[in-house]
């Protein structure tokens, strides 16, 4: 089994999620990233230098993201038809950062942000990866490691951008092995990291020793560069060589795109325009999702406003939040320490209502479950989305535009 089954497996069918795990896992460390596509590095590598290691595909979740496998580890058991969409979790709870800093870096609250400054400051964590930007072309999304707390407030908001994001953690191992790692993901590292945990390779036991808290934000599906670029360049009219700074979800609640020039000026861009404008520069593998979050992590964080769009068009009152979902032994000890040195603040809630996000992503799983291409595996084997579709344009309708099911249904794209 080679790179050339991977490629065959998965690249061709167009599942590659981008995460990076096989240039963490590949134990000659010849896999790299050429922009979005994993390459050899190595000109001279060929299939048979390979030999009969399956690690890269055996670690990738682009068509198997192996989450029974993984539940069994981590809870004793799997999910139920009515945690398809959540996983499993112990609690529910409304939370946001304490650090005003933090608090005001944030797009909704802060509260995953503030778990990753508590496994710096209080559980004696060495080691952030978090997402940032690249030093080189600021507008593009980079992996970031963190050692200092007070950079966290760079990486706290929301990154809607794809990017090679794992490999990156094979410095740490091969230059800082003792170190300890936390990390945040989305649902595709999450279940990459969990699938490397269990191999029995020399990156695998690392990974069991050295990764101790894994977090995620809920994930909608994440866009190409090209998405970003053009909201840089037909919305805020600037090019992407002059940008020195982009943010997300930049100052009142839900936030909006802010671009700053290096001529000192600031662009700001609404954020329902740029969600309008992120629809057409998604991958396949990521539009076919059958995760909103993986359900694996420690602790997993979605917007406590379920309509960010919305929120964006109209306004809204509330205090940004977030719902943050405790899941394992770890994750309740990392809140456990944030609430125990201030760094957290958090109450009990009820999971009810329709979160966009969510909805979104079942509705364009449903039409990809009915398409008959090639897709990943959803968390429950076998199991299909049964619901009306309404095509995702709906769903982020403009204002003028009809509102989700108030057009004829169709299929989604």
């Amino acid at each position: 089994m080679t790179f050339e089954q991977l490629s065959k497996d998965v690249l061709e069918s167009g599942l590659c999620t981008v995460c990076g795990a096989c240039q963490l896992a590949c134990p000659p460390g010849v896999i790299g990233f050429d922009d979005l596509e994993p390459v050899l590095t190595e000109p001279a590598w060929t299939a048979s230098d390979c030999g009969t290691c399956d690690d890269c595909l055996t670690v990738c979740p682009g068509a198997d993201p192996a989450t029974p496998y993984a539940e069994d580890r981590l809870f004793g058991r799997t999910r139920t038809p009515e945690e398809r969409w959540t996983g499993i979790f112990s609690e529910v709870l409304a939370g946001h950062a304490l650090s005003p800093d933090l608090y005001e870096a944030s797009a909704s609250g802060g509260s995953l942000s503030a778990l990753l400054q508590t496994a710096l400051v209080a559980m004696g964590t060495d080691v952030v990866l978090a997402m940032g930007r690249d030093p080189d072309q600021p507008w593009r999304a980079a992996p970031r490691l963190v050692r200092d707390p007070a950079e966290l407030t760079e990486t706290a908001q929301s990154t809607y951008q794809l990017a090679p994001y794992l490999g990156l953690l094979r410095t740490v191992m091969e230059n800082e092995p003792d170190a300890t790692v936390a990390l945040t993901g989305v649902a595709c590292h999450i279940q990459a990291m969990r699938k490397l945990q269990a191999m029995d390779t020399a990156a695998g036991r690392w990974a069991r020793d050295h990764v101790v808290l894994m977090m995620e934000p809920a994930c909608s599906s994440n866009t190409r560069p090209e998405g970003t670029a053009s909201v840089i360049e037909q919305r805020a009219g600037v090019s992407v060589e002059s940008v020195v700074r982009l943010r997300y979800r930049e100052g009142d609640y839900p936030g909006e795109i802010a671009i700053r020039t290096d001529d000192g000026e600031n662009h700001q861009v609404p954020f329902w325009q740029a969600v309008r404008d992120f629809a057409s520069n998604k991958t396949h593998r990521c539009l076919a999702c059958g995760d909103w979050m993986s359900g694996l992590a420690d602790v997993s964080v979605s917007d406590g406003d379920p309509n960010i769009f919305a929120a964006s068009v109209s306004g809204v009152e509330q205090p940004k939040h977030g719902r943050v979902f405790v899941r394992t032994r770890s994750g309740a000890e990392a809140v456990a320490a944030a609430d125990s040195h201030g760094l957290l603040s958090f109450r009990a809630v009820e999971l009810r209502g329709l979160n966009l996000g969510l909805e979104r992503k079942r509705n364009r799983r449903a039409s990809y479950e009915r398409s008959g291409a090639p897709i990943p595996a959803g968390p429950i084997p076998h199991h299909r989305e049964e619901l009306d579709i309404i095509p995702d344009e709906q769903w982020i309708a403009a204002p003028e535009e009809p509102a989700p099911g108030t057009a004829e249904r169709g299929e989604g794209r």
